[in-house]
Formats: C-alpha cells, sequence, structure tokens
C-alpha cells in the first residue's frame, strides 16, 4: 500500500506528532510520500526529518514568494501556464470551489501540475487540508483514497468553523473516512452532520520503543517544572507562569522550563519580566527532540494547564503529556477536551480546572511533598495507560488495516 500524507505545510516543527507518523508508516514498510502546499520552516526541524531523507519524499505543491503581491503574481502566472489544461479552468469555478478558486491556489496547483499524483490513500491532517485535497482529487490532481485527521483546532476554533463548517459538509460526502484524535472530536463531528459510518477514532500515540521509563525520582528542591509546547493562547503557559507568581510568593523554591516557539512568545516574556520571575523561569525556544529528552530527564514534573482560547481554540489529546508519562515523568494538567481521556487524575496524573492559577500553585506545591511510595504506582498507571491506548504501534498498525479496507 503506498501512503502519502497531506499537508497544507511542510515541515512544521511543532508537529511532531505528523512527523512521527510518518517516520511509524515508513518503518511498517508502506511506501510513504508526502504531499505539501507549501514549505514549511526548514531552518526548524527535527533528526527524523533529515535521518529519513524526508525532503526527497515531499513533492511541494507550491513554492510561493514572500509577500501578498508577489504571491498572487506567482499564482496567475501558474494558472495562465496552465490554461491549455481543462482542470485549470475547472479551479477557477469560485461557486464550487470557494476562496480557493478566488484566491487562485487551486488555479495555480493545476497549473503547475502536469501529471497526477498517485497513492492508495492520502492521509491529510487537519480538517482544511482534507477539505484542499478533496477539492484536488476531484480537479484530478491526486488520485486515491482520503482519510482526514481531525486535531482539535479545526473542530473547535470559531473563526475555522465559521469559515471551514460548510466546506466540512462537502467533505463528509467526497471524502472517504474521518479520523478525529479523540471520542470529543468524533461526537463534534457526528453533531456536525458527518455520517457515522465515515468516523473512526484514531488517537494520536507514542512509540513506547523509544521511552523506556526512567528511575523513579522524587521532587527536589528547587521543584524542576518542564513544558514542552508551541507558544500559543491554549498551551496556558500565561496560567502556568502567574501560578509560578503565586509559588515564588509563598517561599517555594522552583525552576520552570519552557521550550518551544510560537506567536505567544513575546507575551509570555514579558509577563515572566512583570512578574519578576526572570531568574526563576527560563524560555528554552526551540529544541530538537534528541535535546528536549535531556531535558526532561532532569525535571521533576511536566506541565500543560491547557486552556481553550479566547477565540474558542482548543487542544486535541496533547503527545507531549503521553511522551511525559512514557518515560515516567509526573504530569499536571487541566480538565480539557480530551485530556481526561489521558489522565484520571490522582490515578494517572493530577487535573486541575482551566485558567485557575490558584488551583495550578497548589497543586505543584502539595507536588514537592509526594513521596516514592504514592509516586511510584500513580508512574507505572500512567506508562501502563499509554501502552494500552495510546501506542503508537498499535494504533497505526490497526489504522493500516483501516485504510487498506477502504
Amino acid at each position: 500500500m503506498k501512503v502519502c500524507f497531506f499537508l497544507l505545510k511542510f515541515p512544521v516543527a511543532s508537529e511532531t506528532f505528523v512527523l512521527n507518523q510518518i517516520v511509524a508508516f515508513i518503518d511498517m514498510g508502506y511506501e510513504v510520500e508526502i504531499v505539501a502546499l507549501a514549505k514549511g520552516d526548514m531552518s526548524h526541524t527535527h533528526g527524523a526529518f533529515t535521518r529519513y531523507n524526508l525532503a526527497a519524499k515531499t513533492h511541494w505543491l507550491l513554492d510561493e514568494p514572500e509577500g501578498k503581491k508577489a504571491r498572487l503574481k506567482y499564482r496567475a502566472l501558474r494558472t495562465l501556464k496552465g490554461l491549455g489544461r481543462p482542470a485549470t479552468w475547472r479551479a477557477l469555478n469560485m461557486a464550487r470551489y470557494g476562496d480557493e478558486a478566488r484566491h487562485l491556489i487551486l488555479s495555480a496547483i493545476c497549473g503547475g501540475q502536469t501529471t497526477p499524483l498517485q497513492a492508495d490513500v492520502f492521509i491529510a491532517h487537519f480538517g482544511p487540508a482534507g477539505v484542499t485535497a478533496a477539492k484536488l482529487r476531484e480537479l484530478g490532481v491526486i488520485r486515491g483514497k482520503i482519510a482526514t485527521v481531525f486535531h482539535g483546532v479545526d473542530v473547535s476554533h470559531r473563526e475555522v468553523l465559521a469559515h471551514y463548517t460548510p466546506e466540512y459538509q462537502q467533505l463528509f460526502n467526497r471524502g472517504d473516512l474521518m479520523l478525529p484524535i479523540s471520542a470529543l472530536w468524533a461526537s463534534r463531528l457526528q453533531s456536525m452532520g458527518c455520517p457515522e459510518g465515515k468516523i473512526a477514532v484514531s488517537r494520536m500515540g507514542v512509540d513506547m520503543d523509544k521511552f523506556s521509563r526512567r528511575p523513579l525520582k522524587v521532587p527536589g528542591s528547587p521543584l524542576e517544572i518542564i513544558s514542552v509546547a508551541r507558544l500559543t493562547e491554549k498551551k496556558g503557559l500565561h496560567v502556568a507562569i502567574e501560578a509560578c507568581q503565586l509559588l515564588k510568593s509563598r517561599g517555594i523554591p522552583f525552576r520552570y522550563r519552557i521550550l518551544g516557539i510560537g506567536p505567544w512568545e513575546r507575551r509570555l516574556k514579558t509577563l515572566i519580566t512583570q512578574f519578576g520571575l526572570d531568574d526563576q523561569v527560563e524560555m528554552c525556544g526551540f529544541c530538537p527532540s534528541e535535546v528536549v529528552k535531556i531535558m526532561l530527564d532532569e525535571a521533576d514534573l511536566f506541565l500543560l494547564p491547557s486552556v481553550t482560547g479566547t477565540d474558542g481554540d482548543m487542544e486535541g489529546i496533547p503527545v507531549a503529556l503521553m511522551e511525559a508519562m512514557a518515560v515516567g515523568i509526573p504530569v499536571v494538567s487541566t480538565v480539557h477536551s480530551g485530556i481526561p481521556e489521558l489522565i484520571e487524575s490522582g490515578k494517572s496524573g493530577w487535573l486541575v480546572p482551566e485558567n485557575d492559577a490558584v488551583a495550578l500553585a497548589d497543586r505543584l506545591q502539595a507536588f514537592g511533598h509526594v513521596d516514592a511510595a504514592e509516586l511510584s504506582p500513580l508512574l507505572t498507571q500512567a506508562r501502563q495507560k499509554v501502552e494500552q491506548e495510546f501506542n503508537q504501534q498499535v494504533i497505526y498498525r490497526r489504522l493500516a488495516n483501516l485504510l487498506q479496507a477502504l
């Protein structure tokens, strides 16, 4: 079976779950290619991107210059070059293809793609990518079944839903399979009109062979806290920093490292300075996954206090939490989205309410007094949960069987 991953942008440093799935299908022996509309940030890539030579496996449909006018000119020229092909004309049908026709995206792709890209199945990550893939299949640019993975932002962000809900209705008809990553999102897709028979929950997972459990580490002083996340509102890192300010006011010694990049970087740095936490909270920026593992080993606790963004944006089930649980790092998160499907509070980690800095600070302070007798069974249960329900090998073999049956 030939599997092609269809992405709006590749590579994206924060989307390690996509990279992990690509690598897993290669390791399982499938023929794998990647089709992406645009190039991502080639200066921030993880080791697997180079080890598996993924650039050579990737076909980028567009190579647009910077700047709105330059992009439009590029698309117009590509469209003009392809006007001899009927698909290019059809791609300009705004009534059928909406903004992607209006902004010459589909026609530019059709104009530059002379032969169809073929695979047994295209796995589109995020709803909007599935929408575009279905249109391109109709236009003859790609040939194969389409399975669309829904993660969170694509079914929760208010602007995304306002724009894409009508498009999703078409995708539910045109697409072959919808793969929400949580039971919560499965019910959301059903409520939006997707037939139940086209929905299969397919969780993101971790490769358990790469995450051996570390020796038991009881909390030390200072308490070593770490977060690995894209710096956006929904990650709740502003709440974590507020909780840190409370810890400092209570005289609790701690160090907090935040690993990641994103649009909230400046805002978070400002907050750290305003709260006088420059000596306790360190923003480490982008770190390759190999470096992240080393820093995780030094941590007492993994923190991800996710929240619903003011724009409605929500998590799926963060893979970073699964990885921490697999390796034996205690986790603290929030009662948010699909996270309770992963963490049972008090048994495999701890959950506090969203946007509650006081409750979070109380939980972190209490964790500082946890002893080995309490911690050991909790960590065992956490790893078992990931092993049984979020095991990449099991999940992806099941997914491969599902795709072969399409």
